[in-house]
């Protein structure tokens, strides 16, 4: 589903003033305020459609690659999880939703289909570096099934 309501060409959102990155978002059904919040940070933000091959974002010479949220089940989405796989290691990559498992397949890890979906606000996340719960809204119906991580892959947040 992801490339059904992905950008169909490329776009570019500027930030007010000189750009401190260049950020290349892979659109799997991203909304527009997250483009529009990493503008208002400073970013250039390039968005590209959900079917971007790595070397298509490497020419563009991004400082990261932001991989967006969207619909579905992660492990059907393979040319992307295929794309990030060839990006490890060559720049810096982030992701929400969709595209944190996404990811997290490239890592190697798997994800597995909840049985009601994580929907609405007030979902508390414990963030292990500051030992502190933040309070988040949730939109997915898959997770990564933790005992799959790496040996290199660590947790840093948990709902």
């Amino acid at each position: 589903m992801a490339a059904e309501v992905s950008c169909d060409t490329p776009y570019v959102a500027e930030p007010d003033g000189k750009p401190r990155f260049h950020v290349v978002a892979l659109d799997y059904g991203i909304k527009r305020n997250i483009v529009h919040c990493l503008a208002r940070v400073g970013c250039k933000v390039t968005v590209m459609p959900a079917r971007t091959t790595a070397a298509e974002v490497l020419a563009l010479e991004p400082d990261g690659v932001f991989l967006s949220n969207g619909p579905g089940d992660p492990a059907v989405v393979t040319e992307a999880v295929e794309a990030v796989e060839q990006l490890l290691g060559q720049v810096p990559i982030f992701g929400i939703c969709l595209g944190h498992q996404i990811l997290s397949l490239a890592l190697g890890c798997q994800t597995y289909k909840l049985k009601c979906g994580h929907h609405g606000g007030n979902h508390p996340v414990m963030d292990y570096a500051t030992e502190k719960i933040e309070i988040t809204s949730h939109n997915h119906g898959f997770a990564v099934d933790e005992p799959s991580l790496p040996d290199a892959v660590r947790v840093t947040h948990r709902n």
